[in-house]
Protein backbone atom coordinates (compact mmCIF):
# COMPACT_ATOMS: atom_id res chain seq x y z
CA UNK A 1 0.00 0.00 0.00
CA UNK A 2 2.88 2.73 0.85
CA UNK A 3 4.36 1.84 -2.84
CA UNK A 4 0.96 2.32 -4.27
CA UNK A 5 0.57 6.27 -2.38
CA UNK A 6 4.30 7.02 -4.01
CA UNK A 7 3.24 6.01 -7.32
CA UNK A 8 -0.19 7.50 -7.76
CA UNK A 9 0.78 10.54 -9.80
CA UNK A 10 -1.88 13.81 -9.85
CA UNK A 11 -0.96 14.17 -13.12
CA UNK A 12 -2.79 10.75 -14.04
CA UNK A 13 -5.39 11.24 -11.72
CA UNK A 14 -6.17 14.68 -13.17
CA UNK A 15 -6.24 12.66 -16.50
CA UNK A 16 -8.49 10.06 -15.45
CA UNK A 17 -10.87 12.75 -13.87
CA UNK A 18 -10.69 15.04 -17.73
CA UNK A 19 -11.79 11.38 -19.50
CA UNK A 20 -14.67 10.60 -17.45
CA UNK A 21 -15.66 14.04 -17.37
CA UNK A 22 -15.60 14.24 -21.28
CA UNK A 23 -16.35 10.79 -21.71
CA UNK A 24 -13.53 10.58 -24.40
CA UNK A 25 -9.51 10.89 -25.06
CA UNK A 26 -9.93 13.19 -27.81
CA UNK A 27 -12.12 15.83 -25.76
CA UNK A 28 -10.23 15.55 -22.78
CA UNK A 29 -6.58 15.27 -24.47
CA UNK A 30 -8.28 19.28 -26.09
CA UNK A 31 -9.15 20.41 -22.62
CA UNK A 32 -5.76 19.40 -21.25
CA UNK A 33 -3.89 20.65 -23.91
CA UNK A 34 -1.95 17.37 -24.56
CA UNK A 35 -1.47 14.97 -27.07
CA UNK A 36 -4.03 11.97 -27.46
CA UNK A 37 -1.44 9.21 -27.33
CA UNK A 38 0.37 10.60 -23.59
CA UNK A 39 -2.98 11.21 -22.45
CA UNK A 40 -3.96 7.37 -23.04
CA UNK A 41 -0.96 6.35 -21.60
CA UNK A 42 -1.60 8.37 -18.70
CA UNK A 43 -4.50 6.39 -18.04
CA UNK A 44 -2.88 2.92 -19.23
CA UNK A 45 -0.13 3.57 -16.43
CA UNK A 46 -2.83 4.34 -13.57
CA UNK A 47 -4.94 1.72 -14.29
CA UNK A 48 -1.33 -0.41 -13.90
CA UNK A 49 -0.83 1.13 -10.72
CA UNK A 50 -4.31 0.47 -9.67
CA UNK A 51 -4.72 -3.35 -10.93
CA UNK A 52 -7.83 -2.37 -12.51
CA UNK A 53 -9.78 -0.99 -15.80
CA UNK A 54 -11.65 2.53 -15.13
CA UNK A 55 -12.66 2.32 -18.27
CA UNK A 56 -14.41 0.55 -20.97
CA UNK A 57 -12.82 1.42 -24.67
CA UNK A 58 -16.34 2.10 -26.80
CA UNK A 59 -16.36 2.60 -30.37
CA UNK A 60 -17.14 6.12 -29.72
CA UNK A 61 -15.33 7.22 -26.63
CA UNK A 62 -14.99 6.31 -22.66
CA UNK A 63 -17.19 4.79 -20.33
CA UNK A 64 -16.39 4.11 -16.85
CA UNK A 65 -16.12 0.49 -15.21
CA UNK A 66 -17.49 -0.46 -11.77
CA UNK A 67 -13.73 0.22 -10.17
CA UNK A 68 -14.00 3.65 -12.24
CA UNK A 69 -17.42 4.70 -11.04
CA UNK A 70 -16.01 3.47 -7.35
CA UNK A 71 -12.70 5.80 -8.11
CA UNK A 72 -14.61 8.62 -9.50
CA UNK A 73 -15.77 10.82 -6.14
CA UNK A 74 -13.08 9.69 -4.27
CA UNK A 75 -10.79 11.60 -7.00
CA UNK A 76 -13.25 14.99 -6.57
CA UNK A 77 -12.84 14.73 -2.81
CA UNK A 78 -8.97 14.29 -3.37
CA UNK A 79 -8.54 17.09 -5.38
CA UNK A 80 -11.25 19.36 -2.99
CA UNK A 81 -9.35 18.87 -0.28
CA UNK A 82 -5.87 20.01 -2.40
CA UNK A 83 -7.15 23.17 -3.71
CA UNK A 84 -8.90 23.38 0.39
CA UNK A 85 -5.50 22.82 1.72
CA UNK A 86 -4.43 25.76 -1.27
CA UNK A 87 -6.56 28.19 -0.17
CA UNK A 88 -6.43 27.84 3.50
CA UNK A 89 -2.83 28.43 3.66
CA UNK A 90 -3.32 31.75 1.15
CA UNK A 91 -6.60 32.91 3.12
CA UNK A 92 -6.64 32.09 6.51
CA UNK A 93 -6.15 35.88 7.60
CA UNK A 94 -8.33 37.13 4.54
CA UNK A 95 -11.78 37.45 4.64
CA UNK A 96 -13.82 34.67 1.90
CA UNK A 97 -13.86 36.19 -1.65
CA UNK A 98 -14.75 35.22 -4.94
CA UNK A 99 -17.58 34.25 -6.99
CA UNK A 100 -20.30 31.86 -5.21
CA UNK A 101 -23.93 31.03 -7.31
CA UNK A 102 -26.92 29.84 -5.22
CA UNK A 103 -29.75 28.50 -6.60
CA UNK A 104 -33.05 28.69 -5.07
CA UNK A 105 -36.60 26.75 -5.89
CA UNK A 106 -39.32 29.41 -6.56
CA UNK A 107 -41.12 28.09 -2.68
CA UNK A 108 -37.86 28.56 -1.39
CA UNK A 109 -37.00 31.87 -2.99
CA UNK A 110 -39.90 33.93 -1.78
CA UNK A 111 -38.92 32.96 1.92
CA UNK A 112 -35.36 32.95 1.43
CA UNK A 113 -34.06 35.94 -1.20
CA UNK A 114 -34.16 38.68 0.84
CA UNK A 115 -32.21 37.28 4.67
CA UNK A 116 -29.91 35.47 2.25
CA UNK A 117 -28.54 38.54 0.29
CA UNK A 118 -28.72 40.75 3.35
CA UNK A 119 -27.17 38.65 5.17
CA UNK A 120 -24.29 37.79 2.64
CA UNK A 121 -23.71 40.90 1.37
CA UNK A 122 -23.39 41.79 5.23
CA UNK A 123 -20.94 39.30 6.41
CA UNK A 124 -18.80 38.97 3.37
CA UNK A 125 -18.48 42.51 1.57
CA UNK A 126 -15.77 40.33 -1.06
CA UNK A 127 -17.77 37.28 -2.23
CA UNK A 128 -19.80 38.36 -5.26
CA UNK A 129 -23.12 36.78 -5.33
CA UNK A 130 -25.24 35.14 -8.54
CA UNK A 131 -28.41 34.06 -7.22
CA UNK A 132 -30.62 31.62 -9.72
CA UNK A 133 -34.33 30.99 -9.65
CA UNK A 134 -35.69 27.28 -10.90
CA UNK A 135 -37.23 24.93 -10.47
CA UNK A 136 -35.74 21.91 -8.52
CA UNK A 137 -34.85 19.33 -11.17
CA UNK A 138 -33.28 22.19 -13.42
CA UNK A 139 -31.02 23.18 -10.61
CA UNK A 140 -29.84 19.57 -9.66
CA UNK A 141 -28.93 19.76 -13.11
CA UNK A 142 -27.03 22.51 -13.09
CA UNK A 143 -24.58 21.70 -10.21
CA UNK A 144 -24.01 18.52 -11.68
CA UNK A 145 -22.46 20.49 -14.65
CA UNK A 146 -20.91 22.77 -12.75
CA UNK A 147 -22.87 25.74 -13.58
CA UNK A 148 -23.78 26.35 -10.12
CA UNK A 149 -21.71 26.19 -7.12
CA UNK A 150 -25.13 25.27 -4.88
CA UNK A 151 -28.31 24.47 -4.57
CA UNK A 152 -31.32 23.87 -2.75
CA UNK A 153 -33.38 20.85 -3.91
CA UNK A 154 -35.92 18.52 -3.01
CA UNK A 155 -35.28 14.84 -2.44
CA UNK A 156 -31.86 15.40 -3.60
CA UNK A 157 -29.57 12.07 -4.19
CA UNK A 158 -25.77 11.73 -3.78
CA UNK A 159 -24.22 10.74 -6.85
CA UNK A 160 -20.99 10.54 -8.15
CA UNK A 161 -20.49 13.82 -8.93
CA UNK A 162 -22.91 15.66 -6.31
CA UNK A 163 -23.41 15.54 -2.24
CA UNK A 164 -26.94 17.01 -1.33
CA UNK A 165 -27.11 16.88 2.34
CA UNK A 166 -30.92 16.76 3.87
CA UNK A 167 -31.60 19.67 6.10
CA UNK A 168 -35.18 19.27 6.87
CA UNK A 169 -38.40 17.79 5.89
CA UNK A 170 -41.46 20.00 4.60
CA UNK A 171 -45.41 19.21 4.09
CA UNK A 172 -47.28 19.40 1.28
CA UNK A 173 -50.25 21.00 1.00
CA UNK A 174 -53.65 21.45 -1.14
CA UNK A 175 -53.65 24.57 -1.89
CA UNK A 176 -56.45 26.56 -3.61
CA UNK A 177 -58.22 29.88 -3.85
CA UNK A 178 -60.09 30.44 -0.50
CA UNK A 179 -63.48 30.71 -2.34
CA UNK A 180 -62.56 27.17 -3.77
CA UNK A 181 -61.25 25.89 -0.46
CA UNK A 182 -64.43 26.38 1.87
CA UNK A 183 -66.05 23.13 1.23
CA UNK A 184 -63.13 20.99 0.71
CA UNK A 185 -62.78 18.57 4.17
CA UNK A 186 -59.30 19.44 6.11
CA UNK A 187 -57.39 16.85 6.12
CA UNK A 188 -57.97 16.05 2.64
CA UNK A 189 -57.57 12.50 1.52
CA UNK A 190 -55.13 11.75 -1.18
CA UNK A 191 -56.89 9.73 -3.18
CA UNK A 192 -59.62 12.62 -3.86
CA UNK A 193 -56.76 14.70 -5.57
CA UNK A 194 -58.35 12.86 -8.79
CA UNK A 195 -61.55 14.99 -8.58
CA UNK A 196 -59.73 18.08 -8.69
CA UNK A 197 -58.34 20.17 -11.82
CA UNK A 198 -55.17 20.43 -10.71
CA UNK A 199 -51.78 23.14 -11.83
CA UNK A 200 -48.78 21.41 -11.61
CA UNK A 201 -44.71 21.52 -12.83
CA UNK A 202 -43.82 18.91 -15.61
CA UNK A 203 -43.26 15.13 -15.02
CA UNK A 204 -39.44 15.54 -14.63
CA UNK A 205 -40.08 17.22 -10.94
CA UNK A 206 -40.30 14.87 -8.15
CA UNK A 207 -42.82 16.65 -6.67
CA UNK A 208 -45.31 15.62 -9.76
CA UNK A 209 -43.82 12.37 -10.09
CA UNK A 210 -44.39 11.34 -6.98
CA UNK A 211 -48.08 12.44 -6.40
CA UNK A 212 -48.70 11.14 -10.18
CA UNK A 213 -46.85 7.70 -8.84
CA UNK A 214 -48.92 7.47 -5.32
CA UNK A 215 -52.05 8.63 -7.39
CA UNK A 216 -51.83 6.08 -10.08
CA UNK A 217 -51.27 3.26 -6.91
CA UNK A 218 -54.64 4.24 -5.88
CA UNK A 219 -55.97 3.34 -9.44
CA UNK A 220 -56.82 7.57 -9.86
CA UNK A 221 -55.49 9.65 -12.84
CA UNK A 222 -54.40 12.73 -12.15
CA UNK A 223 -57.02 15.70 -13.37
CA UNK A 224 -54.49 18.26 -14.83
CA UNK A 225 -55.59 21.59 -16.36
CA UNK A 226 -52.42 23.49 -16.46
CA UNK A 227 -48.81 22.44 -16.95
CA UNK A 228 -46.44 24.81 -15.53
CA UNK A 229 -42.61 25.46 -14.78
CA UNK A 230 -42.69 28.48 -13.80
CA UNK A 231 -42.75 29.84 -10.01
CA UNK A 232 -44.96 32.73 -10.23
CA UNK A 233 -47.23 31.73 -12.83
CA UNK A 234 -47.59 28.65 -10.77
CA UNK A 235 -48.76 30.55 -7.44
CA UNK A 236 -50.69 33.24 -10.07
CA UNK A 237 -52.85 30.53 -11.21
CA UNK A 238 -53.47 28.50 -8.28
CA UNK A 239 -54.26 31.89 -6.03
CA UNK A 240 -56.92 33.31 -9.81
CA UNK A 241 -59.03 30.28 -8.70
CA UNK A 242 -57.87 28.43 -12.07
CA UNK A 243 -57.10 24.80 -10.57
CA UNK A 244 -56.09 23.79 -7.46
CA UNK A 245 -52.33 22.62 -6.55
CA UNK A 246 -50.18 20.38 -4.43
CA UNK A 247 -47.35 23.00 -2.90
CA UNK A 248 -45.08 23.76 0.00
CA UNK A 249 -46.79 26.62 1.88
CA UNK A 250 -43.53 28.55 1.91
CA UNK A 251 -44.58 29.47 -2.08
CA UNK A 252 -48.08 31.12 -1.32
CA UNK A 253 -46.43 32.94 2.31
CA UNK A 254 -48.01 36.65 0.27
CA UNK A 255 -50.88 34.86 -0.58
CA UNK A 256 -51.72 33.30 2.56
CA UNK A 257 -51.66 36.57 4.60
CA UNK A 258 -53.54 38.39 2.33
CA UNK A 259 -56.20 35.69 2.25
CA UNK A 260 -55.92 35.22 -1.50
CA UNK A 261 -55.34 31.37 -0.78
CA UNK A 262 -56.07 28.81 1.68
CA UNK A 263 -53.86 25.15 2.42
CA UNK A 264 -55.32 21.95 4.02
CA UNK A 265 -52.91 19.07 5.08
CA UNK A 266 -53.24 16.05 2.90
CA UNK A 267 -54.35 12.59 4.52
CA UNK A 268 -51.93 10.74 5.03
CA UNK A 269 -48.86 13.24 5.25
CA UNK A 270 -47.08 14.23 2.05
CA UNK A 271 -43.74 15.53 2.79
CA UNK A 272 -40.71 15.80 0.91
CA UNK A 273 -36.78 16.34 2.25
CA UNK A 274 -35.51 19.68 1.32
CA UNK A 275 -31.35 19.37 0.58
CA UNK A 276 -28.33 21.54 0.19
CA UNK A 277 -27.19 20.47 -3.06
CA UNK A 278 -23.51 21.16 -4.34
CA UNK A 279 -20.55 19.64 -6.28
CA UNK A 280 -17.96 17.32 -5.22
CA UNK A 281 -15.01 19.40 -6.84
CA UNK A 282 -17.01 22.30 -4.30
CA UNK A 283 -16.88 19.94 -0.82
CA UNK A 284 -13.51 21.14 1.00
CA UNK A 285 -13.12 24.60 -1.02
CA UNK A 286 -12.98 26.91 1.78
CA UNK A 287 -14.93 29.86 0.53
CA UNK A 288 -18.20 27.49 -1.03
CA UNK A 289 -18.28 25.81 3.39
CA UNK A 290 -18.36 29.08 5.09
CA UNK A 291 -21.06 29.99 2.69
CA UNK A 292 -22.70 26.69 2.80
CA UNK A 293 -22.61 26.93 6.49
CA UNK A 294 -24.49 30.60 6.89
CA UNK A 295 -26.83 28.99 4.28
CA UNK A 296 -28.00 26.28 6.11
CA UNK A 297 -27.63 28.25 9.44
CA UNK A 298 -29.70 31.49 8.24
CA UNK A 299 -32.72 28.46 7.18
CA UNK A 300 -32.79 27.08 9.99
CA UNK A 301 -33.29 30.31 11.77
CA UNK A 302 -36.31 31.49 9.10
CA UNK A 303 -37.36 28.00 10.12
CA UNK A 304 -37.23 28.28 13.80
CA UNK A 305 -39.28 32.01 13.42
CA UNK A 306 -41.92 30.83 11.37
CA UNK A 307 -40.87 32.95 8.29
CA UNK A 308 -40.41 29.31 6.91
CA UNK A 309 -43.40 27.86 7.37
CA UNK A 310 -43.01 23.94 6.82
CA UNK A 311 -46.21 22.48 7.95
Amino acid sequence: MPQLAHSLDLNRLRAFLAVAEEGSITLAAGRLGVAQPALSSSIKRLETDLGVALFERLPRGMSLTRYGRTLLPQVYDLFGRLAAMRDTLKDMETEPSGEVSIGLPPSASVVLTRPLLRVLTEEFPKVSLRLVEAMSGYLYDWVEAGELDMAITFNGLDTDTVLSRPMFREEMMLCGATDAMRDLPSPFPVERIAELPLIVTSARHTLRSNLQRQIEALGHTLNIRLEIDAGQQLVRMVSGGEGYGVFAPSAFVSELKAGQVQIVPLEPRYKRTVCLTYHRRKHADWVHEVIRARLEALIHELLGSGEWPAG
